[in-house]
């Protein structure tokens, strides 16, 4: 038979470990509020970044823009097609930082692929060459201060850095 002062810690015991359960739980709460709060601040962000730039731009600088980047995500998918299973393995590796990721990758890659990669690069010069070409001085200046403000704010997602680590 357990003693009155067994009891007694038993229950001081108890109180302690579930007063650990608690904390704990609220942690890793505010911390999921905390990544899901800056997603949905990224996407708000990204959001008002598009809106702005559709205020700045013509409708044919838009559909330009538009076809440049399905340009890009074809070339980026035909791309991936010649990947081995472990260059996309290396990819997917993220023990690795982008840094690390990407020189492994590059030391991995065919002639045939760095060819690849080359010509996708210059389309992309080109593409944007082009792209600022058509934009009037008037909308460079405001493209300046859009980028700008977005670099200032950790925009283009650099601020999920810190929730990858």
């Amino acid at each position: 038979m357990i003693s009155t002062k067994q009891e007694k810690k038993m229950k001081k015991l108890l109180k302690s470990i579930m007063m650990v359960a608690v904390l704990a739980t609220a942690t890793v709460a505010g911390a999921n509020a905390q990544t899901k709060t800056h997603a949905v601040h990224a996407k708000a962000d990204s959001i008002h970044f598009r809106s702005k730039l559709k205020a700045i731009l013509t409708p044919e600088q838009q559909a330009m823009l538009k076809a440049n980047h399905e340009k890009q995500r074809e070339a980026m998918k035909a791309f991936h097609a010649t990947l081995t299973a472990d260059q996309k393995a290396i990819m997917k590796d993220k023990a690795l930082s982008h840094k690390e990721r990407k020189e492994k990758l590059n030391s991995t890659l065919t002639d045939e692929q760095k060819k690849v990669m080359a010509a996708n690069k210059e389309v992309r010069k080109a593409n944007h060459k082009a792209f600022v070409a058509t934009l009037s001085d008037d909308q460079k200046v405001k493209m300046k201060e859009l980028m700008k403000d977005r670099r200032e704010h950790g925009g283009f997602r650099r601020h999920h850095k810190a929730d990858k680590a």
